[in-house]
């Protein structure tokens, strides 16, 4: 983690910022702020992140952003962002001019120029709270993603986003929480394209042929655990960085799994995310953590890390789980017994399908020079394609 990598749709130098550790410190990350469709997956709470920004500012403390604030994947462009949640930016970007919001860079944040020189955001690729607490996204522990990352743009997200578009349904993970039918029509597709991928690699062996499936084993794998409480498979190189002894502290986003949790070799805290239902948060108070939702005040600790503490996780992999959860009739066990049970953000739309509609706390607007220059769109007229 000493040297950064170079980053986004720019090759530039990683930049390293530090702050003193005996201050307070919120924490947020993976907002995924997208263009206010029902496809935006931050699901109009705007007017929650402005009082967390808000307490913030009457607190005198300092805001991280640690990554993937905007969705540019899902919204194609800045413009379209900014026009749906003008009032949050312009929140933000006046937290940002006084000094008091450092933004980490995420792995779908690939213009920096919109955050730092627009919005006026402190940008850099890691944070350093006095000399033991590394502040990174996430994405550097993910063992696919990270290649992606380092050369540039991911077509992959891309094509992801604009099937879900398409579609008009949710292909996520894990699959238990996102139980659609395309969700898991593409589980059972995955499950038959190793299958053929597996026979034809036993095939060319027995006439002496090398062939090999181990790269699809692998990444279904890692798709499988992510579904069994990894997301992303970033806690065990996250801890591992904890064992080399340079860090005490490692705190990120990227998997949404929010947690406290201590490790050998120091602590690990995430920040979850404001995607779906969950609005998380982490506080730093100088000598602790607390980790929040803000939303509905559930507390977190390493309760969700615990099957990953015990190490049951690592021992399946794909076929394993495949075989533990596949009912037959494109039906998974983990989706089934949640059928009849309060959902997570499918409740959350429910109970909060108005949100967009309400009244949102008054902030300063945005500069008008950036409505008209950089948004193209004047400030007046701004707020009507605020929502669908």
């Amino acid at each position: 983690m000493s040297n950064p990598t170079h980053i986004g749709w720019k090759a530039r130098p990683g930049i390293v910022e530090r702050v003193a550790p005996d201050q307070r410190i919120w924490f947020v990350s993976d907002l995924h702020i997208g263009d206010a469709t029902p496809h935006d997956v931050f699901f109009g709470k705007d007017r929650h992140l402005m009082a967390l920004v808000e307490r913030v500012e009457r607190e005198r403390a300092l805001l991280v952003i640690v990554g993937d604030a905007i969705d540019f994947h899902q919204a194609w462009s800045f413009t379209r962002v900014l026009r749906a949640h003008q009032e949050l930016f312009s929140a933000m970007s006046r937290l940002a001019r006084e000094g008091r919001l450092i933004y980490v860079i995420g792995n779908h944040d690939y213009e920096i120029n919109l955050f730092s020189e627009i919005l006026h955001f402190r940008v850099c690729d890691e944070l350093h709270v006095g000399d033991r607490m590394l502040v990174v996204h996430g994405w550097q522990f993910d063992p696919y993603l990270k290649d992606a990352v380092q050369h540039g743009h991911s077509w992959s997200t891309t094509i992801h986003h604009a099937m879900e578009r398409y579609l008009d349904t949710w292909l996520r993970i894990p699959l238990g929480e996102f139980y659609t039918r395309p969700n898991r029509l593409l589980f059972w597709l995955a499950h038959k394209v190793a299958m053929v991928a597996n026979a034809y690699a036993s095939g060319m062996a027995r006439i002496g042929l090398t062939r090999s499936a181990e790269n699809l084993n692998h990444y279904l794998t890692y798709w499988a655990r992510s579904n069994m409480g990894d997301p992303m498979g970033i806690f065990r190189p996250a801890c591992q960085l904890l064992r080399e002894g340079r860090w005490d502290t490692v705190v990120c986003g990227h998997s949404h799994l929010p947690g406290v949790v201590s490790v050998k070799g120091g602590t690990y805290a995430n920040t979850g995310s404001w995607t779906f239902g969950s609005s998380q948060y982490l506080v730093w108070d100088g000598g602790s953590f607390v980790c929040r939702d803000w939303i509905t005040g559930t507390p977190y600790g390493g309760e969700l890390y615990e099957p990953l503490l015990d190490g049951v996780v690592y021992e399946k992999d794909f076929w394993q789980w495949w075989r533990e959860n596949y009912m037959g009739l494109g039906r998974f066990r983990e989706g089934e017994e949640r059928r009849g049970r309060l959902r997570h953000w499918e409740s959350y739309v429910r109970d909060y399908q108005h949100m967009s509609q309400l009244q949102p706390l008054r902030v300063d607007p945005l500069p008008r020079e950036i409505t008209e220059d950089v948004a193209g769109v004047p400030a007046s007229d701004a707020s009507e394609e605020a929502h669908p």
